[in-house]
C-alpha cells in the first residue's frame, strides 16, 4: 500500500470514530491553498465578531474557519460556537423568526421527524455583498447529464455540506421526549 493511500485509510478512519482532524488548508470557492485566517475585532458587525475567518489570496473568498481542530462528521461534533441551535443564538432571540426557520424544516408531527436539513455554515464562503450571514452553498446542475438545457436548474449539492450538529442534536432531544412519553410508536395502520 503506498503512503499516499494509507493516510487516506487514517483520515477516513480517524472522521469515522469522531476523531478531531485539522481543518481544511484550501479555499471552499476555488480549492487555491493560498489561504489566512482573521479575526474581525470589536469595531466589526456583531455577526462577525470574535470568529476566526479564513481568506483566500487568489479568489478574494472569505469564510467562518473551523477550530484549528475539528470533527469533520457532523453526527458525532459538538455544535459550533455560533449554532443557530445552541440556547441563546440571535437566531433564537426572535421566537417569530425561529418559529419560521423550524417550519422550512417541515417537521412531521406524527413521526417527530424532520423532512427538511439544515448545514453547517463553517467553511462556506460568504456573500459578502449581501453581508453577513448569506452563505453561498456548493451547488449542482439539476441534471448534469443533459448539456442541452440552456441554463441548467441549480440545486444544492448536500454530498460537499455538513449536516449541522447542533440540528441533530435537536432532532435527538425531539426524539427522546417523544419516546420518553411513549409516543414512538407507528399509528396502527388497520382500520378501526
Amino acid at each position: 500500500m503506498g503512503e499516499a493511500r494509507r493516510k487516506r485509510f487514517a483520515r477516513e478512519a480517524d472522521y469515522a470514530m469522531g476523531q478531531a482532524v485539522p481543518r481544511p488548508g484550501t479555499c471552499p470557492a476555488c480549492g487555491s491553498k493560498q489561504i489566512g485566517h482573521i479575526t474581525p475585532g470589536p469595531d466589526q458587525p456583531k455577526e462577525i465578531r470574535n470568529v476566526e475567518h479564513g481568506v483566500c489570496a487568489d479568489c478574494r473568498a472569505i469564510w467562518e474557519a473551523f477550530p484549528p481542530l475539528y470533527v469533520e462528521d457532523g453526527v458525532c461534533a459538538e455544535p459550533c460556537d455560533n449554532c443557530a441551535f445552541r440556547p441563546g443564538s440571535p437566531e433564537q432571540g426572535d421566537p417569530e423568526k425561529w418559529k419560521a426557520l423550524i417550519a422550512t424544516l417541515k417537521p412531521d408531527q406524527s413521526y417527530g421527524h424532520f423532512t427538511g436539513r439544515f448545514y453547517c455554515h463553517k467553511h462556506v464562503p460568504i456573500d459578502m455583498t449581501k453581508g453577513p450571514g448569506n452563505f453561498l452553498f456548493p451547488q449542482r446542475p439539476l441534471d448534469a447529464g443533459d448539456l442541452t438545457l440552456p441554463e441548467p436548474t441549480m440545486v444544492p449539492d448536500t454530498s460537499k455540506m455538513r449536516t449541522c450538529s447542533g440540528f441533530l442534536r435537536m432532532f435527538w432531544a425531539q426524539n427522546a421526549k417523544r419516546e420518553s412519553k411513549g409516543t414512538t410508536d407507528e399509528p396502527d395502520p388497520r382500520p378501526q
